[in-house]
């Protein structure tokens, strides 16, 4: 089962060592890497070009576009029975790859599959890696527009009618079914999202936020499942490096949470036009109640979401 390695990178020339340095020391190293480098002017495509005698790199320069743009091209150059996704500032368990292998061949109906994150501290050059999740497991309240879509009924983690997240807890087991997968550390059957352009589905879009569970829906969608795997001794296991550094999608202030709600508030209209059965109230309630904080740039960005896919449906009826 051949890998490809999609790496979306911009301002990470402090971090990509211990990537590539990650990759280089996995047990099944990757058949290719395939970074897709937005210049900055930090010398990160001098770094990647150190490890070509290591590793099988396509490096892709990215011109324009943002966060999305950087998946789609990705993806499009991927030619690796799955597609495996890590950040440029994490750090891969030495058996990351073989993991993914692994477990693609156990799940013959896993479409998509997620891994486990953990945080990683840098101080003084030395790399520590931690037992902290990078993400919490927080429970979604029992409102009607958290309900979650017909095809993720039996999902532990969804995206719901009205297009936002849910979660319930999780019953035990060392794998879950849920479609809120980390970008961070992720692998996909490619055949299941070769056809797939991120910038059709996120044109304006400058944060891609939640396009890995629209990812893992669009294969649910195809009749696959997407899981979570939990088990420590069977996870793929990635250390993301805790910075306050920017990158294509972290940074934070007005403007930031202003594009984060707009692709909050844009999943009702991507979903919908993959046939999901969404709820235009839902959809309305969720907005009003996810406005008690944050109230300006999410009110804001929630009129514009529904401006813009207003008028691209209008253009193409």
């Amino acid at each position: 089962m051949r890998t490809s390695v999609v790496v979306p990178t911009y301002r990470r020339a402090w971090a990509l060592p211990y990537l590539l340095e990650g990759l280089v020391n996995q047990i099944l190293r990757p058949d290719e890497v395939i970074f897709v480098l937005k210049p900055s002017g930090d010398g990160s495509e001098e770094i990647i070009e150190r490890y070509r005698d290591k590793l099988n790199i396509k490096l892709i320069i990215q011109r324009e576009g943002y966060a999305p743009a950087a998946y789609a091209a990705g993806i499009r150059e991927a030619s690796g029975d799955i597609v495996l996704f890590i950040d440029d500032d994490a750090v891969p368990h030495p058996e990351w790859t073989k993991r993914y292998i692994d477990l693609f061949r156990e799940l013959k109906d896993a479409g998509a599959i997620g891994g486990l994150t953990y945080k990683a501290f840098i101080a003084d050059g030395t790399i520590t890696l931690s037992d902290e999740s990078l993400f919490s497991q927080d429970v979604t309240t029992n409102a009607p527009y958290r309900r979650p879509l017909r095809k993720l009924a039996d999902y532990c983690r969804w995206l719901s009618v009205s297009g936002f997240p849910g979660a319930r807890l999780c019953a035990s087991g060392d794998v879950i079914k849920t479609v809120l997968i980390s970008g961070n550390n992720m692998g996909f059957r490619r055949e299941l999202i070769q056809d797939l352009d991120l910038t059709r589905y996120y044109s304006e879009s400058r944060k891609a936020f939640h396009f890995e569970a629209f990812m893992a829906y669009y294969v649910v969608n195809k009749g696959y499942n997407s899981y979570m795997v939990l088990d420590r001794g069977k996870a793929p296991i990635a250390w993301h490096i805790e910075s306050h550094r920017d990158s294509l999608t972290r940074r934070s202030g007005f403007w930031d949470e202003f594009w984060i709600h707009f692709d909050r508030a844009s999943m009702y209209f991507r979903l919908r036009r993959l046939g999901a059965d969404l709820s235009i109230l839902a959809y309305l309630l969720a907005n009003i109640a996810i406005m008690r904080k944050k109230t300006l740039p999410r009110l804001l960005a929630t009129i514009y979401a529904i401006s813009y896919n207003t008028f691209l449906y209008l253009l193409k009826h």
